[in-house]
């Protein structure tokens, strides 16, 4: 399954950190903290490229919709980038017609499992105001999947473990935080 994501979202406006963690905790998965910026550029089609980076680490995502209906199975092409590379990124977007959107700050807490990434994040304005919070159940990209259908499979087995928490299938958003959060008029 290379360059396929396979994921939901959910409002976590009204769950606590806490409360996921303890939910999650008896299934003893690697948690990692990890906060990042993200930068959105959008191109006169309304196609976006995404610049994440933190710390020493950026990364360049382009993602693409399989269907128009939701955002749980898209294209997703990951670049590494070395290190914090805002203005050429700007540059190396803007001569291929993309101009900047809007950028979000996020803090997330990872829980990595073999078959499954479940993620807690909270997204923030580029001023730092709390903006919402997301809960998202994706299927490891670095697990070997035999097929898209094992991968959404596994994505469901998860969301019913989670169920307590109010992850249901009728809570899935099908908007992503591009689409949540873009801007009508892009700055240059």
């Amino acid at each position: 399954m290379n360059f396929k994501e396979i994921e939901t979202k959910y409002s976590a406006n009204t769950i606590s950190i806490d409360t996921f963690t303890k939910l999650v905790e008896p299934l003893n998965p690697e948690w990692v903290m990890v906060s990042s910026y993200d930068d959105y550029f959008t191109n006169d089609n309304d196609d976006y490229i995404r610049y994440r980076y933190h710390d020493h680490m950026g990364e360049l995502t382009i993602k693409r919709k399989t269907t128009d209906l939701n955002n749980n199975n898209r294209i997703e092409v990951n670049l590494p980038t070395q290190g914090k590379s805002s203005n050429a990124v700007a540059a190396f977007v803007g001569l291929l017609g993309y101009k900047r959107n809007f950028s979000i700050f996020k803090t997330c807490k990872i829980a990595f499992l073999e078959k499954v990434v479940l993620v807690y994040y909270i997204v923030y304005d580029e001023n730092l105001n709390e903006k919402q919070r997301f809960i998202e159940v994706e299927a490891n990209e670095k697990y070997s999947w035999k097929s898209e259908e094992e991968a959404w499979a596994t994505v469901i087995e998860y969301e019913k473990i989670l169920e307590p928490l109010g992850i249901t299938p009728k809570h899935r958003l099908r908007k992503s935080l591009f689409e949540l959060f873009k801007k009508d008029n892009p700055k240059i």
